[in-house]
């Protein structure tokens, strides 16, 4: 859904006036549910020429505002998103539809319309600029409202409330076999475009269920929820009774349910309770408009959602309710995007450290350990070598037989030094210092804000100063046995202040190998929190590996797999990420490189094409050449599901949980300094998708990306890709 702006991309490939104009029509139709489905707005476009006064003057004032716009500097991005077009569509065809039926001259008519472009323009612009800023949401369609009812007092103090109107309805079919509620009900989506007829309305809501069964969804329960209310309240649930406010209702749902928020079960809830009030205030509204001799039009709503969202803000942590950081996804995609980034990325808001150290260790005591990482200090790891000298023995007397004894200690982290004990005494094997708790250790203000402690180092030989500038992997000293340490060892925590004996808080470590006891094979953990008796080293990074994919350069390349071919147009975003198109399929895949790992965005098409198998691909590619290590990944099973399973999936996904698939992965380095990646799924997914890949291997290389892919799906069927030429 997007309901924010669009900011404009700023560079040699700015869209022209004609294109920014192709897409910015049908995106401003869609804007009025929220949606960013260009083929839905194309859709709602054609719907509204039913009723063709109406509809013309509502298309004509888009193609106005564009061309003003355009020439007085408004953002290209919010004409091309239809951000801006939207309130001056609602303007110019509602103040049409109103003067024609009261009557009103056609001079005065095409005067009122000029005016609505001009004032639902500026409105925009201007009440955007404020409530973005100091609120941090958008105008929905306030500035239409506004400019509605200020010009509808216009014509009334120009030629009164008018007589007889002329005929508006080029085609009114009314389906009257059907219970008067879903009259109601289809009747409320024809309002969307300024029509009373229950035939579009249907068409409305099937094109909307095609679009978006969860925008639907959302639709639906708010409709219902409000119409409940007005029941209760003593009014009808029919055509009449609901007719001159039910699109608030589906408003006040989608706006809540699936606009601003992430679609799940609070966010369901929410749209309910919003399209339930959005019902009182409309009948409270249809009072005091009246006095006014004008209707409640789409104020309910907005006022309802605009509250909600505002008091949402306040709330620390509102229950179950996640506001939506993308504005050009579907709530489809926002939901299962949401869920799959919980799963992949579990640790994302935790504090991370890096492995202070090189080689081989063990942790001798984890989180809530026996001995000492209790109570307010039981967020904390010990590590020591594993095995041999490393581990403390009747007969190990010398503290220089542990191995981990004078071993550099690096910075986990980039911060700032906050505090530095260097001067205390290593204890000999077996004894301890509870005096000096903390012995010689260093304390780091890292730049994400919170403060890392590394204890027990070797007298003397702490490296760094207070105030000093440290990065990540800077060498901050030797591994000791000060304190209360009866054995060398290197203790880390995360800290709630910067003074020794602070409460220390949850963190995790993150890319690090650890040996996987079971199977005895090794594993890349992207993050995570070892347990006792864990084995971690550091993983050895692939300069070639990195190389090759911050080598890729955009171009495009024919894919040739079998008797099919297909497109692929490589580029950079604004972000400077990678973005992968299928011009064939009309499909995109983002890709970026971060700390020496490739991640790629959940793939949302549909599966048989290249992207398809680039999403499991290089769905997260660490830079590694160690063949023996592998890694884990999940996937969106519904991509590589029937159109009824991936319905399904829309609808349920975000209420019960996504399916995922798990592949796990490795890397080849390849003598033409190209690399293989090979992608494995588990045995317990191959019966959830027949069209997924059930192995794949790629072969990638630097400057032209992915060079070879190939593979069997869980039904049998082998498959091949490879660039036949260039374009």
């Amino acid at each position: 859904m997007i309901p924010f702006l669009q900011e404009s991309r700023v560079g040699d490939e700015e869209p022209g006036f004609s294109r920014s104009l192709l897409a910015a029509m049908p995106r401003t139709y869609a804007l009025v549910f929220y949606s960013a489905d260009a083929r839905f707005g194309w859709a709602l476009l054609g719907m509204s020429l039913l009723v063709p006064w109406a509809g013309l003057a509502g298309l004509a004032g888009v193609l106005a505002t564009v061309a003003l716009g355009w020439w007085v500097g408004v953002d290209r991005g919010w004409i091309r998103s239809g951000f801006a077009l939207f309130n001056p569509l609602l303007s110019c065809s509602a103040v049409v539809l109103t003067g024609i039926g009261l009557g009103w001259e056609p001079g005065v008519i095409a005067v009122l319309w000029a005016a609505a472009v001009v004032l639902a323009l500026a409105l925009t612009v201007g009440m955007q600029g404020w409530m973005g800023s100091w609120l941090g949401l958008s105008v929905q369609s306030l500035p239409a409202v506004i400019a509605v009812a200020l010009l509808q007092w216009c014509g009334m103090a120009t030629v009164g409330q008018g007589g007889e109107g002329a005929g508006v309805v080029w085609l009114q079919v009314d389906l009257v076999m059907l219970p008067d509620f879903l009259r109601a009900f289809f009747q409320a989506f024809a309002a969307m475009v300024f029509q009373s007829s229950e035939f579009v309305g249907m068409v409305i809501y099937v094109a909307l269920v095609l679009s978006s069964p969860l925008g639907a969804l959302m639709a639906t329960v708010g409709y219902v929820a409000g119409a409940a209310t007005l029941h209760c309240l003593g009014w009808p649930v029919t055509p009449l009774g609901t007719g001159w406010c039910g699109f608030n209702f589906i408003l006040a749902g989608v706006a809540l349910g699936a606009g601003y928020q992430v679609p799940n079960r609070s966010s369901l809830v929410l749209a309910a309770v919003g399209a339930a009030l959005t019902a009182v205030v409309a009948v409270a509204l249809s009072l005091a408009m009246g006095w006014f001799q004008l209707g409640p039009g789409a104020l309910p709503y907005n006022l309802v959602v605009l509250c909600l969202m505002i008091g949402l803000r306040w709330l620390p942590q509102p229950r179950g309710i996640v506001r939506s950081p993308w504005t050009t996804l579907q709530p489809e995609a926002s939901a299962r995007l949401m869920q799959l980034n919980a799963l992949r990325f579990p640790d994302f808001h935790q504090p991370a450290l890096l492995l202070p150290w090189t080689g081989t260790r063990v942790v001798t005591q984890g989180f809530s350990g026996k001995l000492t990482h209790r109570g307010a200090w039981r967020h904390a790891l010990d590590f020591e070598a594993p095995g041999g000298a490393g581990s403390w023995g009747p007969g190990t007397a010398d503290l220089r037989e542990f191995v981990v004894f004078e071993a550099p200690v690096y910075s986990p982290v980039g911060g700032t030094v906050v505090a530095v004990e260097s001067s205390i005494s290593d204890n000999a094997v077996g004894h301890n210092n509870p005096e000096r708790n903390w012995g010689n250790h260093v304390i780091i203000r890292a730049d994400a804000g919170f403060h890392v402690m590394l204890a027990h180092f070797q007298q003397g030989s702490v490296a760094v100063l207070p105030f000093q500038r440290v990065e990540a992997g800077v060498l901050l000293g030797k591994c000791g046995n000060s304190g209360r340490s009866p054995v060398p060892h290197l203790h880390v925590h995360v800290q709630a202040g910067l003074l020794p004996g602070a409460t220390t808080l949850p963190f995790v470590l993150k890319h690090f190998i650890e040996l996987d006891a079971a199977s005895g094979r090794e594993r890349y953990r992207l993050s995570g929190v070892p347990g006792y008796g864990a084995v971690l080293r550091s993983a050895q990074p692939s300069a070639g590996l990195h190389a090759c994919f911050s080598g890729w350069l955009p171009g495009r390349q024919v894919f040739a797999g079998g008797e099919r071919e297909e497109v692929i147009a490589m580029d950079f975003d604004d972000a400077g990420r990678f973005r992968i198109d299928s011009v064939t399929r009309g499909e995109t895949l983002t890709l970026f490189l971060a700390e020496g790992v490739l991640y790629a965005s959940p793939f949302n098409g549909r599966s048989g094409g290249v992207l398809a198998l680039l999403g499991i691909l290089l769905a997260r590619v660490p830079c590694l050449d160690e063949p023996g290590v592998h890694w884990h990944e999940v996937v969106a099973a519904a991509p590589f599901q029937g159109l009824a399973k991936r319905v399904q999936h829309d609808l349920l996904d975000p209420f019960i949980g996504v399916e995922t698939l798990q592949y796990e992965f490795q890397t080849f380095a390849l003598e033409d300094q190209g690399f293989e990646i090979v992608a494995r799924l588990s045995p317990g997914n191959v019966a959830l998708a027949a069209a997924a890949p059930r192995m794949l291997r790629g072969v990638v290389r630097g400057r032209h990306g992915v060079a070879d892919i190939s593979g069997e799906t869980c039904a049998g069927e082998k498959f091949h890709f490879f660039p036949q030429m260039e374009k």
